[in-house]
Formats: structure tokens, C-alpha cells, sequence
């Protein structure tokens, strides 16, 4: 019976403090920072607010992997055809 208890008191737990993260914070958590991998701005340099500026980044991502490079191929990140196709959407690679 304490077992149960237990467990159910950390799943409570764990999910009353999954509801204090952010949206920048469970992205951060989904998508750690790696050297090395390609980083793309807006190219125009306007702010926008953090969720706005993850919902635009993710859907150029998007549009850009959907899109075939030869046909067969998704396009890869930081690859010149995948810049060249997030440059469209308006950004640019900074790393």
C-alpha cells in the first residue's frame, strides 16, 4: 500500500512542476544547444515575442525539411541548399 502511495505522490509531483516550465524552457529542454549546429536570426531583425519567435523559426524549419533536394532527400540542416531555402523564408544562418 506505502508503494502505491509512493508513486503516486511523485507522478502528482512531477506533474505539478511540469506546469511551471515555460514555453522557452521546454524548448530549451527539447532542443539543447549543440556546438556546431547551425543557428538561423531573422534576417530583417525584428523582435518578436518568445513563443512568436519559436512558432515562425519552427515553421520555416519546417517548410524547408518538407521541401526535396533531388527529389528523393528531405533537405538537411546547414546543408547550402537548406540555408538557401531558410534565406526564402526569411532568415539567416549566424553559425
Amino acid at each position: 500500500m506505502k508503494s502505491w502511495t509512493t508513486c503516486w505522490l511523485a507522478c502528482g509531483c512531477v506533474l505539478a512542476l511540469s506546469g511551471c516550465l515555460s514555453q522557452t524552457d521546454r524548448e530549451a529542454i527539447a532542443f539543447p544547444a549543440m556546438p556546431g549546429q547551425a543557428v538561423y536570426q531573422r534576417a530583417d531583425g525584428r523582435q518578436l515575442s518568445p513563443d512568436a519567435a519559436i512558432d515562425a523559426l519552427q515553421t520555416a524549419e519546417g517548410t524547408c525539411r518538407d521541401q526535396n533536394g533531388h527529389g528523393a532527400m528531405a533537405l538537411n540542416v546547414g546543408s547550402p541548399e537548406f540555408d538557401s531555402c531558410m534565406q526564402g523564408q526569411g532568415y539567416r544562418r549566424t553559425q
